[in-house]
């Protein structure tokens, strides 16, 4: 039985080898820890449904592989919007994760969409209310937000919290928390998986 599973859920466009996910992927096989990271389809031009398929291929990968395991759910900007679809729409019944983060989700109304997403990103928009399944899905779950987020403000997010009935975290001044804003190594996110860190998070140096 494996102790510990990390499954990293990267938001629209992938991940460039500089973001923080990279980088927790990295830190999280170098301490010898099971770390899936799987790249959606077509990340550039997101599609709710192929995105759901291979997030729902990936969790019973890992039930059946690791039978037992602590999973951990590390989601950032569209793909915590992917979490949340999947969560709701699966009918879930029994825990799929142990802890799961959501970081910097994005706030788009599809009627309204920033100007630099492509189309198939509205149609996860708004993600469900399902705050029962969300606590079925995993003994907790947490928000991470920003202040100076371009695709959501902290009042958008803290909407979100109170919908789904899950802790938010403001971290100050950390944009969309991605590499842009300074968020590629970010050593707290890694001792918090590593159990050597608790919420509310830390910034990066």
């Amino acid at each position: 039985m494996a102790d510990d599973v990390f499954l990293i859920l990267h938001g629209w466009g992938g991940n460039k080898p500089a973001h923080w996910q990279e980088h927790l992927a990295a830190g999280l096989k170098g301490a010898g820890k099971i770390v899936r990271y799987p790249k959606m389809p077509e990340p550039a031009a997101p599609n709710l449904s192929a995105w759901q398929v291979a997030l729902g291929e990936e969790i019973t990968s890992i039930a059946a592989e690791y039978p037992g395991a602590r999973v951990a759910v590390l989601a950032h900007s569209l793909g915590c919007i992917n979490w949340l679809h999947y969560v709701a729409r699966s009918g879930v019944a029994s825990p799929i994760a142990e802890r799961v983060l959501l970081v910097a989700p994005p706030y788009i109304v599809p009627q309204l969409p920033p100007i630099d997403v492509p189309p198939g990103v509205t149609e996860f928009f708004p993600p469900p209310i399902s705050p029962g399944s969300i606590k079925i899905a995993a003994s907790t779950t947490d928000m991470i937000a920003s202040d100076t987020d371009d695709y959501a403000t902290f009042d958008q997010s803290s909407g979100y919290a109170q919908k789904f009935e899950i802790p938010i975290h403001l971290l100050k001044g950390a944009g969309h928390i991605s590499p842009y804003y300074g968020y590629g190594e970010w050593p707290w996110v890694l001792d918090w998986c590593l159990r050597r860190a608790d919420l509310p998070p830390l910034s990066r140096p």
